[in-house]
């Protein structure tokens, strides 16, 4: 991925990261595909996805193999995987704690500094 595409993963994943920290009641908390794709576009709406124009799916595929790969180290995920939507729901089905600790380990491994 461009390194643009890497900011757009690092700011999507930072954004769920501060969602998931605002709202620590596990019932209102959606399922975290749909909260990528949500921020997703908030963020595009906003400008804050870099520079380069991407495709916002990608970008949500990108960020959710990351977080497999931070939860699941032992198998690589790549961002097309067909089971990416059924491995995440296995991510929702931690605590919340256990998400947030993990979207924050992925938001570290995104980081610009990280990727240089």
């Amino acid at each position: 991925m461009h390194p643009h595409g890497h900011y757009a993963v690092h700011s999507l994943l930072t954004e769920a990261l501060a969602y998931l920290a605002e709202h620590p009641d596990d019932a209102v908390v959606p399922h975290l595909h749909d909260l990528l794709a949500t921020l997703v576009v908030q963020l595009s709406d906003r400008d804050q996805l870099g520079g380069r124009p991407c495709s916002l799916g990608l970008v949500v595929d990108e960020a959710a193999a990351c977080l497999l790969n931070v939860a699941i180290p032992q198998r690589t995920t790549l961002p097309f995987d067909p089971d990416v939507l059924a491995r995440l729901a296995e991510v929702d089905r931690l605590p919340l704690p256990g998400r947030r600790r993990l979207l924050a380990a992925a938001t570290r491994c995104t980081a610009p500094a990280a990727q240089q």
